[in-house]
């Protein structure tokens, strides 16, 4: 999986039942992150990549990293079809 990091144009914020991303470009449009979810964009946006995130996520819940690993995959995949994610080297030319 490529480096990823969150898009400049999200912003995010977190409770302990996940979190919430709020996309600033066109009409300012929500998406919610289950725990886990909201996890693993904390450790992308400090800069882990997102296989390390993902063992991040795995170790906090006693998880099986591969299973994480797969699910975390999934999730960025989503996450990059709607633009919130981007690779490392095209988020450092947003900069």
């Amino acid at each position: 999986m490529p480096d990823l990091r969150p898009a400049t144009t999200v912003h995010a914020t977190f409770t302990e039942r996940g979190g919430m991303l709020l996309d600033v470009r066109g009409r300012g449009r929500w998406y919610v992150l289950t725990p886990s979810g909201a996890l693993w964009w904390r450790h992308l946006a400090e800069g882990a990549t997102a296989d390390e995130a993902a063992d991040a996520v795995a170790a906090h819940y006693g998880a099986d990293p591969e299973q994480v690993r797969v699910d975390m995959r999934a999730l960025a995949q989503q996450l990059c079809d709607r633009r919130l994610l981007c690779t490392a080297d095209r988020w450092r030319r947003q900069r």
